[in-house]
């Protein structure tokens, strides 16, 4: 949806009268500059079609919803809470192994996604750390900042990491030139890939209806090389190759035996003193 246009948002509640609901739905409607529409009993798509929007943002008792009349999305961390208690158990991850982040650093993720690895990374830079989540999807943003907040994990320290990633609403081709060399340790780039992976049919493809679809920008990775400290690191499936630019100056690329996924790292450019 994000890049084939603009996206027109509608804010609305559940069905049941909830006024807390409805004062929230207020001020997120604000905050998007989006309209608030009360429900008052319609089914989604009519009121979809009735506004002309694509989109409604749903404020539900205990969580937010996406919906485009069809399909519907409310945030999950999707795989935090295995790979996270597998990173407390010192088990391998590939991620952590392509990062290689230390406590303290500060961590840019350009396609924030379910917030995982970006919550994994936040698990890593601890609490001295920082780590930024960009969303280009307002609505989405709003969905993920809120999910990271409120979704309850029983883990300790993946709930603390989860509150700790700032999400914020920004396309990374337009982000990143604004930023300076040094601004982070590390920047990740995680896109949606251009096939569904075998198995993740029933949590990537809700989440892709209302994300951006738009290929991996290879300029953008080479500008976040002259913008990183220590390293650069692109997922994607391990199939398939990145485009020629890139692979020229590729450090080294991580993948499980026979994983569907591999990271590529890209180490930065020496620079002056």
């Amino acid at each position: 949806m994000e890049g084939d246009g603009i996206i027109s948002t509608i804010v609305t509640t559940g069905l049941a009268k909830n006024e807390a609901a409805s004062a929230r739905a207020t001020e997120i409607a604000t905050e998007l500059g989006a309209p608030f529409v009360p429900r008052d009993g319609t089914g989604i798509l009519r009121l979809l079609r009735r506004h002309e929007a694509d989109v409604a943002l749903i404020v539900q008792a205990g969580r937010l919803l996406l919906s485009d009349g069809t399909v519907e999305y409310s945030y999950h961390p999707n795989m935090l809470l295995v790979r996270g208690l597998n990173i407390l158990r010192n088990w391998r991850d590939l991620f952590f192994d392509a990062a290689e982040m230390s406590e303290g650093e500060s961590v840019l993720d350009c396609t924030l996604g379910f917030g995982c690895e970006a919550s994994l990374a936040a698990l890593a830079v601890g609490e001295t750390g920082r780590v930024v989540g960009l969303e280009s999807n307002p609505a989405l943003a709003v969905v993920t900042r809120e999910g990271l907040r409120e979704f309850h994990l029983d883990t300790k320290p993946l709930a603390a990491a989860m509150r700790r990633v700032a999400v914020v609403h920004a396309d990374y081709q337009t982000y990143l030139p604004g930023l300076a060399p040094g601004a982070f340790d590390l920047i990740a780039f995680d896109p949606f890939f251009d096939e569904r992976l075998e198995g993740s049919e029933h949590t990537v493809g809700p989440l892709a209806r209302f994300g951006d679809q738009r290929p991996l920008d290879p300029a953008s990775v080479l500008l976040a090389r002259q913008i990183a400290t220590r390293r650069v690191v692109v997922k994607h499936p391990s199939h398939v190759e990145l485009p020629a630019e890139l692979v020229a100056v590729r450090t080294k690329e991580m993948s499980a035996r026979k994983g569907q996924t591999a990271y590529s790292v890209f180490d930065v450019p020496s620079r002056e003193p």
